[in-house]
């Protein structure tokens, strides 16, 4: 019997996959195994076949990977035990001919609103995702929990989380069109003050956070108060060494990578655009320094990430430059490790009552609420 609609398509594409990886995974393992008989791995054998499979799925089509990494039920989190009882606005769309994005919550995520100019931060996140899957609410419980951790600190936050356009059915520079017109929302519109919003990227999201605050600058526009890379891919050239020494230890895969920066730039945009490729290079582009692209700067990534050596450069360069950037390498974690653990324990918080402690539930909110809050940091059981 033909196909006869995208939901048959749908279903054929899914079986065919998963027959292509049950037929792949042995030889994963197998892989694995050899590799682990020749030298020490940082993982347990379950992780390390994770990691393995997950670098392995790249030829998946785009329409299952991005069905993998929708994690955005707003309906069950709105109905959730523990935010059942929050502002009915929380997750409210703002749709511009520019941007669109959604608000998670404004000064307070139990209904108790402030002005936004008074709020004291404005988180600005920019999800990831090799700018080829994901979406602005993916994030929305970790995000949830930073709202809740900064309340307890008497911190006031607006959280604002971008929608931008994916690649390849969006070329670059759409995506920083929409992130520039979004934060000219937050201080034009919303009358938010530029030095209270703190930008926060992740992955391709910190790609596009430091586009965004090189972007600012050329447009003559305020920056931001601080910016925050999450594991940040700096250099859609993805020529660092780590690429190499971390093949075997990170979730993701050069020849992938490589296949979505394509789809990103296409054509000829890696030179009509090349300011923006490689944020690993040395300044100054067009005679700016980075002292006077970025504010107070915060970096994290994993050591076994495959994009840490390009991550290091990028902060080597932007110190000598005069920023004052915090950075910190966590050993033996992979790229994405602080999501990773979030989203793992999401449904056992959801199912939390909003008095039940959630200490610990999840680490990386938890770590990103207290750099916001400007108490200094803790991970592992070390001052970082």
């Amino acid at each position: 019997m033909a196909l006869t609609s995208p939901k048959d398509t749908s279903l054929l594409l899914t079986i065919v996959s998963a027959l292509r990886l049950a037929i792949t995974l042995p030889g994963i393992v197998v892989l694995c195994f050899a590799r682990r008989l020749r030298k020490s791995s940082d993982y347990s054998l379950k992780n390390d076949i994770l990691l393995a499979v997950i670098r392995s799925l790249g030829w998946m089509p785009l329409s299952i990977r991005r069905r993998r990494a929708k994690r955005d039920d707003l309906a069950a989190v709105r109905n959730s035990f523990r935010f059942s009882k929050a502002d009915p606005e929380l997750g409210k769309k703002v749709s511009r001919p520019n941007f669109e994005g959604y608000w998670v919550c404004r000064g307070s995520i139990n209904g108790t609103k402030e002005c936004l100019s008074q709020s004291k931060v404005t988180l600005l996140w920019i999800h990831g995702g090799a700018y080829i899957t994901g979406s602005a609410l993916a994030a929305l419980v970790p995000l949830l929990r930073i709202a809740e951790l900064a309340a307890e600190q008497n911190l006031s936050i607006n959280i604002f989380t971008l929608e931008y356009s994916l690649a390849p059915e969006a070329k670059f520079p759409t995506q920083l069109n929409e992130a520039t017109a979004a934060y000219k929302y937050l201080i034009e519109e919303e009358k938010i003050d530029p030095n209270s919003v703190f930008v926060l990227g992740e992955s391709a999201g910190g790609h596009l956070a430091l586009s965004l605050a090189y972007n600012l600058l050329q447009q003559g526009l305020p920056r931001p108060g601080k910016v925050g890379l999450l594991y940040p891919w700096a250099n859609l050239e993805n020529s660092g060494t780590s690429f190499e020494t971390n093949k075997y230890k990170d979730c993701l895969d050069k020849g992938d990578v490589d296949r979505c920066a394509d789809w990103l730039v296409g054509g000829d945009g890696r030179s009509k655009f090349a300011d923006f490729m490689n944020f690993a290079s040395s300044p100054p582009r067009k005679g700016l320094r980075w002292s006077q692209v970025l504010p107070s700067t915060w970096v994290i990534i994993g050591g076994n990430d495959v994009l840490v050596s390009d991550v290091c450069k990028f902060v080597d360069e932007a110190r000598k430059d005069g920023v004052s950037l915090e950075f910190h390498i966590e050993p033996r974690m992979p790229h994405g490790w602080l999501g990773w653990y979030d989203a793992l324990a999401e449904k056992q918080f959801l199912q939390l009552s909003p008095a039940d402690d959630a200490s610990s539930v999840m680490p990386g909110s938890e770590l990103i609420a207290k750099v916001i809050c400007d108490h200094g940091y803790v991970y592992g059981g070390r001052e970082l």
